[in-house]
């Protein structure tokens, strides 16, 4: 899926706070969290930037276009996440800022002490039921689309962090989990997504979905095909996933809708060689998850 959700706009920082129209910086400390606020005022290009700890990038406005070690630049957008390991450079152009549009990035750093504990407590307490090993970030999935849990949760977050609650610390301390969860979920369902899963039982549920794309499937032959039962079914998905298993589905439908469109130019052909049974309602759930209708989505 393409789609992504944006992280809602910070308040820009005032005249006075302006010290650099170069990635200038506004800094929120808690007790285990720091919170960048980043903006750029002119054109830049190859500003150089590193943090020493874990850090979850998230680009707000504007556009920048990164480079990071030996990776091949890519542009940067609102709705993405980058999550970086400690000590990693980035080189950054800002073909389009100005004080009419500055761009506005969020930088949030953690120890990696702290994450080695979240994973240890979701380890012990909530393994894997999929066999495909330990709860841990996937350094080589660090550039990701927002979804809408994920863009909640750090509206939220932002909201404590830069907020006068006596209590913050422990208010952040318990959406950063959370926040936490929804980015592993959100990685295991790309890695998923890219073919790459070490996940036998969920790599076999999807293929066995893009088989069976155009005909009906139900929660009993999703379990069938993974020899599970239907409670299982749907707590592996969950807590690996983050959805349930039909949302798996429908994902899939999308993705293989998509494919249909590019092809056929044809919305009621994509439709139902998707496995969709009703037009109106495709059309619908697309422009829902796609933001433009199949018809848009032809011509684009």
């Amino acid at each position: 899926m393409t789609n992504n959700t944006r992280v809602q706009l910070l308040p820009l920082s005032k005249e006075r706070e302006i010290s650099t129209l170069v990635e200038n910086r506004r800094a929120f400390t808690l007790d285990n969290l720091e919170l960048h606020i980043y903006e750029t005022y002119k054109p830049s290009e190859r500003v150089p930037l590193r943090f020493d700890d874990i850090v979850m990038i998230n680009m707000i406005q504007g556009k920048k276009v990164m480079h990071i070690n030996n990776v091949q630049s890519f542009e940067y957008l609102p709705g993405e996440m980058i999550v970086l390991p400690a000590s990693v450079g980035m080189n950054i152009d800002f073909p389009e800022a100005d004080f009419g549009n500055p761009t506005q990035c969020t930088a949030l750093t953690v120890s990696r002490e702290k994450i080695g504990r979240i994973m240890d407590y979701l380890n012990e307490f909530y393994p894997k039921m999929s066999l495909s090993g330990n709860w841990k970030l996937d350094s080589e999935q660090y550039h990701l689309y927002n979804t809408p849990e994920l863009a909640e949760l750090l509206n939220k977050l932002f909201k404590i962090m830069t907020g006068t609650n006596p209590l913050k610390n422990a208010l952040a301390d318990l959406t950063f989990k959370e926040l936490v969860i929804r980015l592993l979920q959100a990685q295991s369902m790309l890695v998923l997504e890219l073919g790459k899963s070490a996940s036998t039982v969920l790599q076999h549920l999807q293929d066995f979905v893009q088989k069976h794309v155009s005909e009906k499937l139900t929660l009993d032959s999703l379990g069938k095909a993974a020899n599970m039962s239907r409670s299982s079914l749907i707590r592996m998905f969950k807590q690996e996933l983050g959805i349930s298993p039909m949302e798996f589905v429908i994902r899939q439908r999308i993705a293989k809708s998509k494919e249909l469109l590019r092809v056929t130019q044809s919305v009621k052909e994509s439709c139902f060689g998707a496995g969709f049974n009703d037009v109106n309602y495709f059309v619908r759930i697309f422009k829902n998850r796609e933001g433009l209708t199949p018809g848009a989505f032809i011509l684009t």
